[in-house]
């Protein structure tokens, strides 16, 4: 396996930090009794789920409108994006440097930095949510917007689709044959990418990843498992096996158990939530998005002040700071954590045990991306970036998420209705928890007078009926 001992033991351990549906797992334990991973019925036929070519072959890379070098195969500074739907290069050839999913591409060894990006989901004009007067009456704030990345319609959109538009053509483009990947029985990340690796249109002609797929899942303490869910998987991968979170494992030990539950030939680990360099640029592309969208809507003559989010496994939040870093915008970024960890843990995967654990995961993740951008020469990107972000830009909220991992309170419900009710729906492990630092912050005074953008990262499509019926 081309998977290094560092990998393995952080994607053990971040297993259940993933955004948008994780475990909350203090480590990886052992179930004694291995699963063997026999091969599984016929796979679904999930086809019908993507979006149409034509709707996305009109897609566009907004960061180019920044930065128009970006996507200017003739310009000779910094990194060339190119559209894989449109561009009918053919990408043999190019060397590789980086990790399998994390790499650039060159054409020769002094070339321009090439990476790969494929629209997988259609944007949409009614992202930016107005909530109703009975909603935004009791924020004490100057004006209220939601960016909602939700749809009825597409199982892949938003959050972890952004990811993946940088993630999966990399992989393609890295050659990779059977890949790995970490989570809850009950992550967003696990079952959305098993459905993007087979029907996400890479290539314009309609050829998807369509990689082997293991997945390494483990059982939420306390929480019974969701039978359907897991028949949903199993039609959408070539194994799985399933792991208890009983004792922490680290080291030498979380690597070989890593090791023992994937398929021996797997040649690339897909990281928890989809979070690396790479996919940082989804979100970074999204502020841009986003930029665009308040200036169709005419919705306010400035940027917002505040950004409210979810964080878990790090690139959403990291991917909103560096673009707004890239805008010039002076909004602080409220980044909202999932969950914490023990010391020992956060020393092992962030080498920062004094910092709550997603702040971590966000700060680790930000030095080697930032290292990276350069590295690529990535346009806007100041030399004191780190120091803008952490000491201007990122607000992070490392207590919301008490009293526990996906645990919410009466008051916490009734919002979920009440903003239901008016369009935005939202979920009890992440997105419900940034709506309550939101509440918190408004009652003590500090969005008064300020516009604010809640970041909506749940997409609450329902999965059950359409992928229930193409198992048959």
């Amino acid at each position: 396996m081309n998977l290094s001992r560092r990998n393995f033991m952080q994607g053990a351990l971040l297993g259940g930090a993933a955004l948008s549906g994780g475990a909350a797992l203090s480590a990886v334990g052992v179930d004694q009794r291995r699963a063997p991973m026999s091969p599984l019925p016929q796979m679904a036929d999930v086809s019908g789920l993507a979006p149409p070519s034509a709707a996305l072959n009109t897609q566009s890379l907004a960061l180019g409108k920044l930065f128009p070098s970006l996507v200017d195969p003739d310009a000779t500074e910094g990194p060339f994006i190119v559209n894989t739907l449109s561009s009918k290069d053919s990408f043999a050839g190019y060397i590789r440097q980086g990790e399998p999913g994390n790499s650039v591409f060159l054409r020769h060894a002094d070339a321009r930095a090439t990476i790969p990006w494929a629209p997988i989901f259609v944007r949409e004009n009614n992202h930016l949510l107005q909530l109703p007067s009975s909603v935004t009456r009791q924020i004490d704030c100057s004006d209220l917007l939601a960016m909602n990345e939700s749809s009825a319609r597409y199982p892949l959109f938003g959050n972890k689709a952004r990811k993946y538009e940088f993630l999966l053509p990399n992989l393609k483009w890295s050659g990779s044959e059977r890949l790995g990947t970490i989570g809850a029985v009950s992550s967003n990340h696990a079952l959305q990418f098993a459905l993007a690796n087979r029907v996400a249109d890479l290539t314009g002609d309609g050829q998807p990843l369509n990689c082997a797929l293991d997945l390494v899942l483990f059982e939420v303490p306390g929480v019974a498992t969701d039978m359907a869910r897991l028949a949903i998987l199993r039609g959408l991968v070539q194994h799985i096996a399933i792991a208890k979170n009983d004792v922490e494992l680290v080291g030498e030990a979380a690597h070989e158990y890593a090791r023992n539950w994937l398929h021996p030939d797997t040649d690339s680990l897909v990281p928890p939530g989809g979070s690396n360099e790479v996919s940082v640029l989804g979100h970074m592309n999204a502020i841009a998005e986003l930029a665009r969208l308040l200036d169709a809507a005419q919705a306010w003559n400035a940027p917002p002040d505040v950004i409210f989010v979810a964080m878990g496994s790090g690139s959403t939040v990291l991917g909103l700071l560096l673009g707004v870093h890239l805008m010039g915008w002076k909004t602080q970024v409220v980044g909202v954590a999932d969950q914490n960890k023990s010391y020992l843990t956060r020393w092992l995967v962030n080498r920062q045990p004094s910092l709550p654990f997603v702040e971590g995961n966000v700060a680790k993740l930000a030095r080697s991306t930032v290292e990276w951008l350069h590295k690529i020469r990535f346009p806007g990107i100041s030399s004191d970036v780190l120091r803008v972000m952490q000491h201007e830009i990122f607000v992070p909220d490392s207590t919301s998420w008490e009293p526990g991992y996906g645990l919410v309170e009466g008051a916490d419900v009734a919002w979920a209705t009440e903003l239901k009710e008016a369009g935005l729906s939202l979920d009890p492990v992440f997105t419900l928890k940034a709506w309550r630092s939101l509440l918190t912050m408004s009652q003590a005074g500090a969005l008064k007078n300020k516009k604010v953008l809640f970041w909506n990262t749940y997409n609450s499509f329902d999965y059950m009926p359409p992928l229930l019926s193409s198992l048959g």
